[in-house]
C-alpha cells in the first residue's frame, strides 16, 4: 500500500486551513501538494513503464517510445546509462514511498545495470550502452554513484555502498594534474567537465558521511575547490568545461548550464552537513538566488531548460529547503511542477525535452524519451516527499498577512 511520506493529509489540512484564515485567499500553487505531486510521480512512472520497459529485459528500459508502439535508439534495444541512472533515481523515490513493492524492483534494476552495463577492464565503471565497445562517460558515473548512494541509505544493502564505491573509484580514475586538476568528461579526455567534477565530488560527500573515511571529504574539497577556481562565474553559476586538447586547449566553454548549478548547491549542502561550516550553506544559498531569476520563468515560473537536467535543480532547491526551511525554494519547485503538470504533457502523459521552453502541449508526441519522462517522475516524486516542515514553511507567509488583515479592521 502507497503510504505518503510527510503526513500529507495534514499539510492539506493546514493550507485548507490558511484558507479560512486570510479570508479565502489562495496559497500559491496549492494543486501542487505532496498527495498530487506523488501521484502525478506515479502516474507517469507508470506511462514509462507501459511504453519503455523492453519486452524480455528483466527490468530495463528503451531509449526511445513511439505512439505505434515500437521502440528505438539507445544501444541493441536498451537505453544508454544516463537515462537509466535518472531511472534509478526514480526508483530511489518510489523506494521512499512504498519500499514493500519497490525495493525488490529497485535492486532487480540494479542487478540488471551491473550484469549489462559494467566492465571489469581497466578501472571499472558503466559503459554507456550494453555493447562492449561502448564509451564510458565519467559523468554517467557520478550520476550512478549518486544514486547507488541514495539506494544503500534507503534499504541498507551492502550490495549498493559497494556498488556505489566501486562506480566512485572509476570516476576518480578520470581526474588528473592537466589544467590544474577536475574530472574529463569521458575516456577520450579532451576536456574537463563541470557536471563530472561536481556529481563526483557530491558522490565523494555522500560516501565520506555514511563511511566517515577522511579520504572521500580530501577528494570532494580538491575537486570542488578546482570547480571554484576554474569554472565558477562570479555569480555563483558554472561553465561547462574545461578544454585540455585541440586549438582550445587551456580555455573554458561560456554555457552556463542548469544541471551545473544544482550540483553547486548540492555539493555546498554535503559541504555543511559534513563540516557544519556555515558559509557552505551560504554558498548554497547564493548560487540556489541565482537559480530563480537564470532558468526559471519570471511570468508563469516553470523551469525554462531541459528536463533530463532540470530535476536536478528540482532536487537541489528542495534540499536546501530542507537544511534552511526557507519557503521560497520549496514555492519555487511546486509552483514549476504545477506548470509542468498542467501544460507541459501531452494528451497521453507523455512529456517532451523541454519544460518551460516548450511551451504549452496540446498535440501527441509521435515519439518519447526514457530521460525526458523519468526526469519528470523523479521530479514529482521527490518533491512530493518533502516532509510537514513545509506546512510550517506556508504559515511564516500567511500568518503575517493575517495580522496586518486584522490590525486594518
Amino acid at each position: 500500500m502507497m503510504r505518503c511520506v510527510g503526513n500529507c493529509a495534514r499539510i492539506a489540512r493546514v493550507i485548507a486551513l490558511l484558507g479560512v484564515l486570510v479570508g479565502g485567499a489562495s496559497v500559491t500553487r496549492a494543486d501542487a501538494t505532496s498527495q498530487n505531486l506523488i501521484n502525478w510521480g506515479l502516474s507517469t512512472y507508470n506511462n514509462t513503464a507501459s511504453s519503455l520497459l523492453v519486452p524480455g529485459g528483466n527490468g530495463l528500459f528503451a531509449e526511445t517510445a513511439s505512439l505505434n508502439g515500437t521502440q528505438s535508439g539507445g544501444d541493441s534495444g536498451y537505453s544508454f546509462v544516463w537515462p537509466a541512472a535518472t531511472q534509478m533515481r526514480v526508483y530511489d523515490a518510489l523506494v521512499r514511498i512504498d519500499p514493500s513493492t519497490y525495493t525488490p524492483i529497485l535492486k532487480n534494476f540494479s542487478n540488471q545495470l551491473q550484469s549489462q552495463y559494467w566492465t571489469n577492464s581497466g578501472f571499472g565503471g558503466y559503459r554507456s550502452g550494453v555493447s562492449s565497445g561502448a564509451t564510458q562517460f565519467y559523468d554517467d558515473n557520478a550520476d550512478l554513484a549518486v544514486a547507488l548512494v541514495t539506494a544503500y541509505q534507503l534499504t541498507g544493502d551492502s550490495t549498493y555502498l559497494f556498488r556505489a564505491e566501486s562506480t566512485y573509484n572509476f570516476v576518480m580514475s578520470g581526474e588528473d594534474s592537466v589544467g590544474g586538476g577536475g574530472i574529463y568528461f569521458n575516456t577520450a579526455r579532451t576536456f574537463k567537465d563541470s557536471a563530472a567534477t561536481l556529481q563526483g565530488a557530491r558522490a565523494g560527500l555522500l560516501l565520506y558521511q555514511i563511511t566517515h573515511q577522511s579520504n572521500y571529504l580530501t577528494d570532494a574539497t580538491r575537486l570542488y575547490t578546482w570547480e571554484k577556481n576554474t569554472l565558477q562565474t562570479p555569480d555563483g553559476l558554472f561553465e561547462e568545461k574545461y578544454y585540455t586538447t585541440g586549438p582550445q586547449a587551456g580555455t573554458i566553454s561560456t554555457t552556463t548550464l542548469v544541471n551545473f548549478t544544482a550540483f553547486g548547491i548540492e555539493d555546498n549542502i554535503q559541504f555543511f552537513k559534513a563540516t557544519n561550516d556555515p558559509s557552505y550553506l551560504s554558498e548554497a544559498q547564493r548560487i540556489a538566488s541565482r537559480s530563480l531569476t537564470r532558468f526559471f520563468n519570471t511570468s508563469t515560473g516553470a523551469i525554462n531548460d531541459e528536463g533530463y537536467w532540470a530535476f536536478e535543480l528540482v532536487n537541489a532547491l528542495d534540499d536546501l529547503y530542507g537544511v534552511d526551511q526557507n519557503p521560497a525554494w520549496l514555492q519555487s519547485t511546486q509552483t514549476a511542477l504545477e506548470w509542468l503538470h498542467a501544460n507541459a504533457q501531452d494528451p497521453n502523459g507523455h512529456y517532451g525535452t523541454l519544460w518551460g521552453r516548450g511551451g504549452t502541449i496540446t498535440t501527441d508526441f509521435s515519439t518519447w524519451n526514457l530521460n525526458d519522462q523519468a526526469a519528470v517522475a523523479e521530479s514529482y516524486l521527490y518533491t512530493g516527499q518533502v516532509p510537514e516542515p513545509a506546512a510550517i514553511g506556508m504559515l511564516t507567509i500567511a500568518f503575517p498577512l493575517l495580522l496586518r488583515r486584522r490590525r486594518a479592521k
